[in-house]
């Protein structure tokens, strides 16, 4: 190609002005303009106690509810503020913990002593399903959304494992359905004591097997969808106490509370089929405040939930906290 002078200008012209975009995007306002994300979501209201969150693949929405009412928020990657989505307390809906958003945008939702696990359009905030345990005494705390689009959520009061099938979230019912037991944990290394149990629940890319977190022991196990036994996995002299996980790349992420200096990301990476993982590191920041679980975003950093369990003065505002792929030790995403 010829360079003219004319050319050589607009091309120096270009590669000046990117140059000057390159050098202004770190300074751009965080959450309003550019690629610049906060560091911190507000959550509103100071009675919130956040504990679950939700992200929303394909669009820049995530989602965030309320132990104390069952509100649910809605966020934005970009700004800081959260807004109400949908208000605490519609649909017997008083507490919201555990959530996530399938692939075709429907939020669900598990509601701990309540019993019930409520599934919303995430477009429209239309109640589509309702399903309820048939066990008394119940605590659903957490939820998974396996790759072929069964749902499943765990109890941590009762030794059981719900499954919601894929193809009960087709149509719309908002007549409330029984939420079917898919694994009875009786008689396997996974053994529930007084307080809570089995917590956070994490689904392997191939389907074959959910991975538990046991709060009370200390404890994660490898449950296999079809067939087979439950295992702890080995962690070696390694002690991850996990409330939320996720799972990417190999490598579990454990949320928790106890672990460390009290608010952790644990980052284990798993081998022989989940049944042996390698604590990798504790990952801290001044931003967590007795974390609960957490997302990840659409470029690889980790949203994390700020619940502050059990704090009769809450550090507030209450807020959703950002950990960037780099503190998490993952730039290759």
């Amino acid at each position: 190609m010829r360079v003219t002078p004319r050319r050589a200008g607009r091309l120096l012209t270009a590669a000046l002005a990117s140059i000057a975009l390159c050098a202004a995007a770190p300074a751009a306002a965080a959450g309003t303009t550019g690629w610049a994300r906060p560091d911190s979501y507000t959550v509103p209201g100071d009675d919130a106690f956040p504990e679950g969150i939700a992200r929303h693949t394909g669009t820049p929405y995530f989602y965030v509810g309320s132990t104390t009412d069952g509100t649910v928020y809605r966020g934005h990657v970009r700004s800081e503020e959260m807004s109400e989505f949908l208000p605490g307390g519609a649909d017997g809906r008083t507490t919201a913990l555990g959530m996530k958003v399938d692939r075709f945008g429907r939020l669900i939702v598990a509601g701990g002593a309540t019993g019930s696990v409520w599934v919303y359009s995430t477009r429209t905030g239309e109640l589509l399903h309702e399903f309820t345990a048939e066990h008394p005494e119940v605590f659903l705390n957490d939820v998974v959304v396996a790759p072929d689009g069964d749902v499943y959520v765990t109890d941590s009061f009762q030794p059981y494992i719900y499954r919601i099938g894929a193809e009960q979230l087709h149509g719309r019912s908002t007549r409330s359905a029984p939420l079917s037991v898919f694994a009875d944990l009786h008689g396997t290394p996974v053994e529930y004591q007084e307080g809570f149990n089995v917590n956070g629940i994490a689904a392997t890319p191939d389907g074959r097997y959910l991975l538990i977190a046991d709060a009370n022991d200390s404890a994660l196990y490898r449950v296999p969808v079809r067939g087979g036994e439950v295992v702890e996995i080995d962690l070696g002299e390694d002690v991850v106490t996990g409330d939320g996980l996720l799972l990417r790349a190999g490598t579990l992420y454990a949320v928790s509370r106890v672990d460390g200096n009290g608010a952790v990301v644990n980052v284990v990476r798993l081998r022989d089929r989940y049944t042996e993982g390698e604590l990798l590191r504790r990952v801290t920041d001044p931003g967590l405040l007795s974390p609960s679980t957490a997302a990840f975003d659409d470029q690889g950093d980790m949203l994390v939930v700020n619940f502050q369990f059990g704090a009769t003065d809450p550090e507030l505002p209450f807020t959703v906290s950002r950990l960037s792929r780099w503190e998490l030790g993952s730039p290759w995403w």
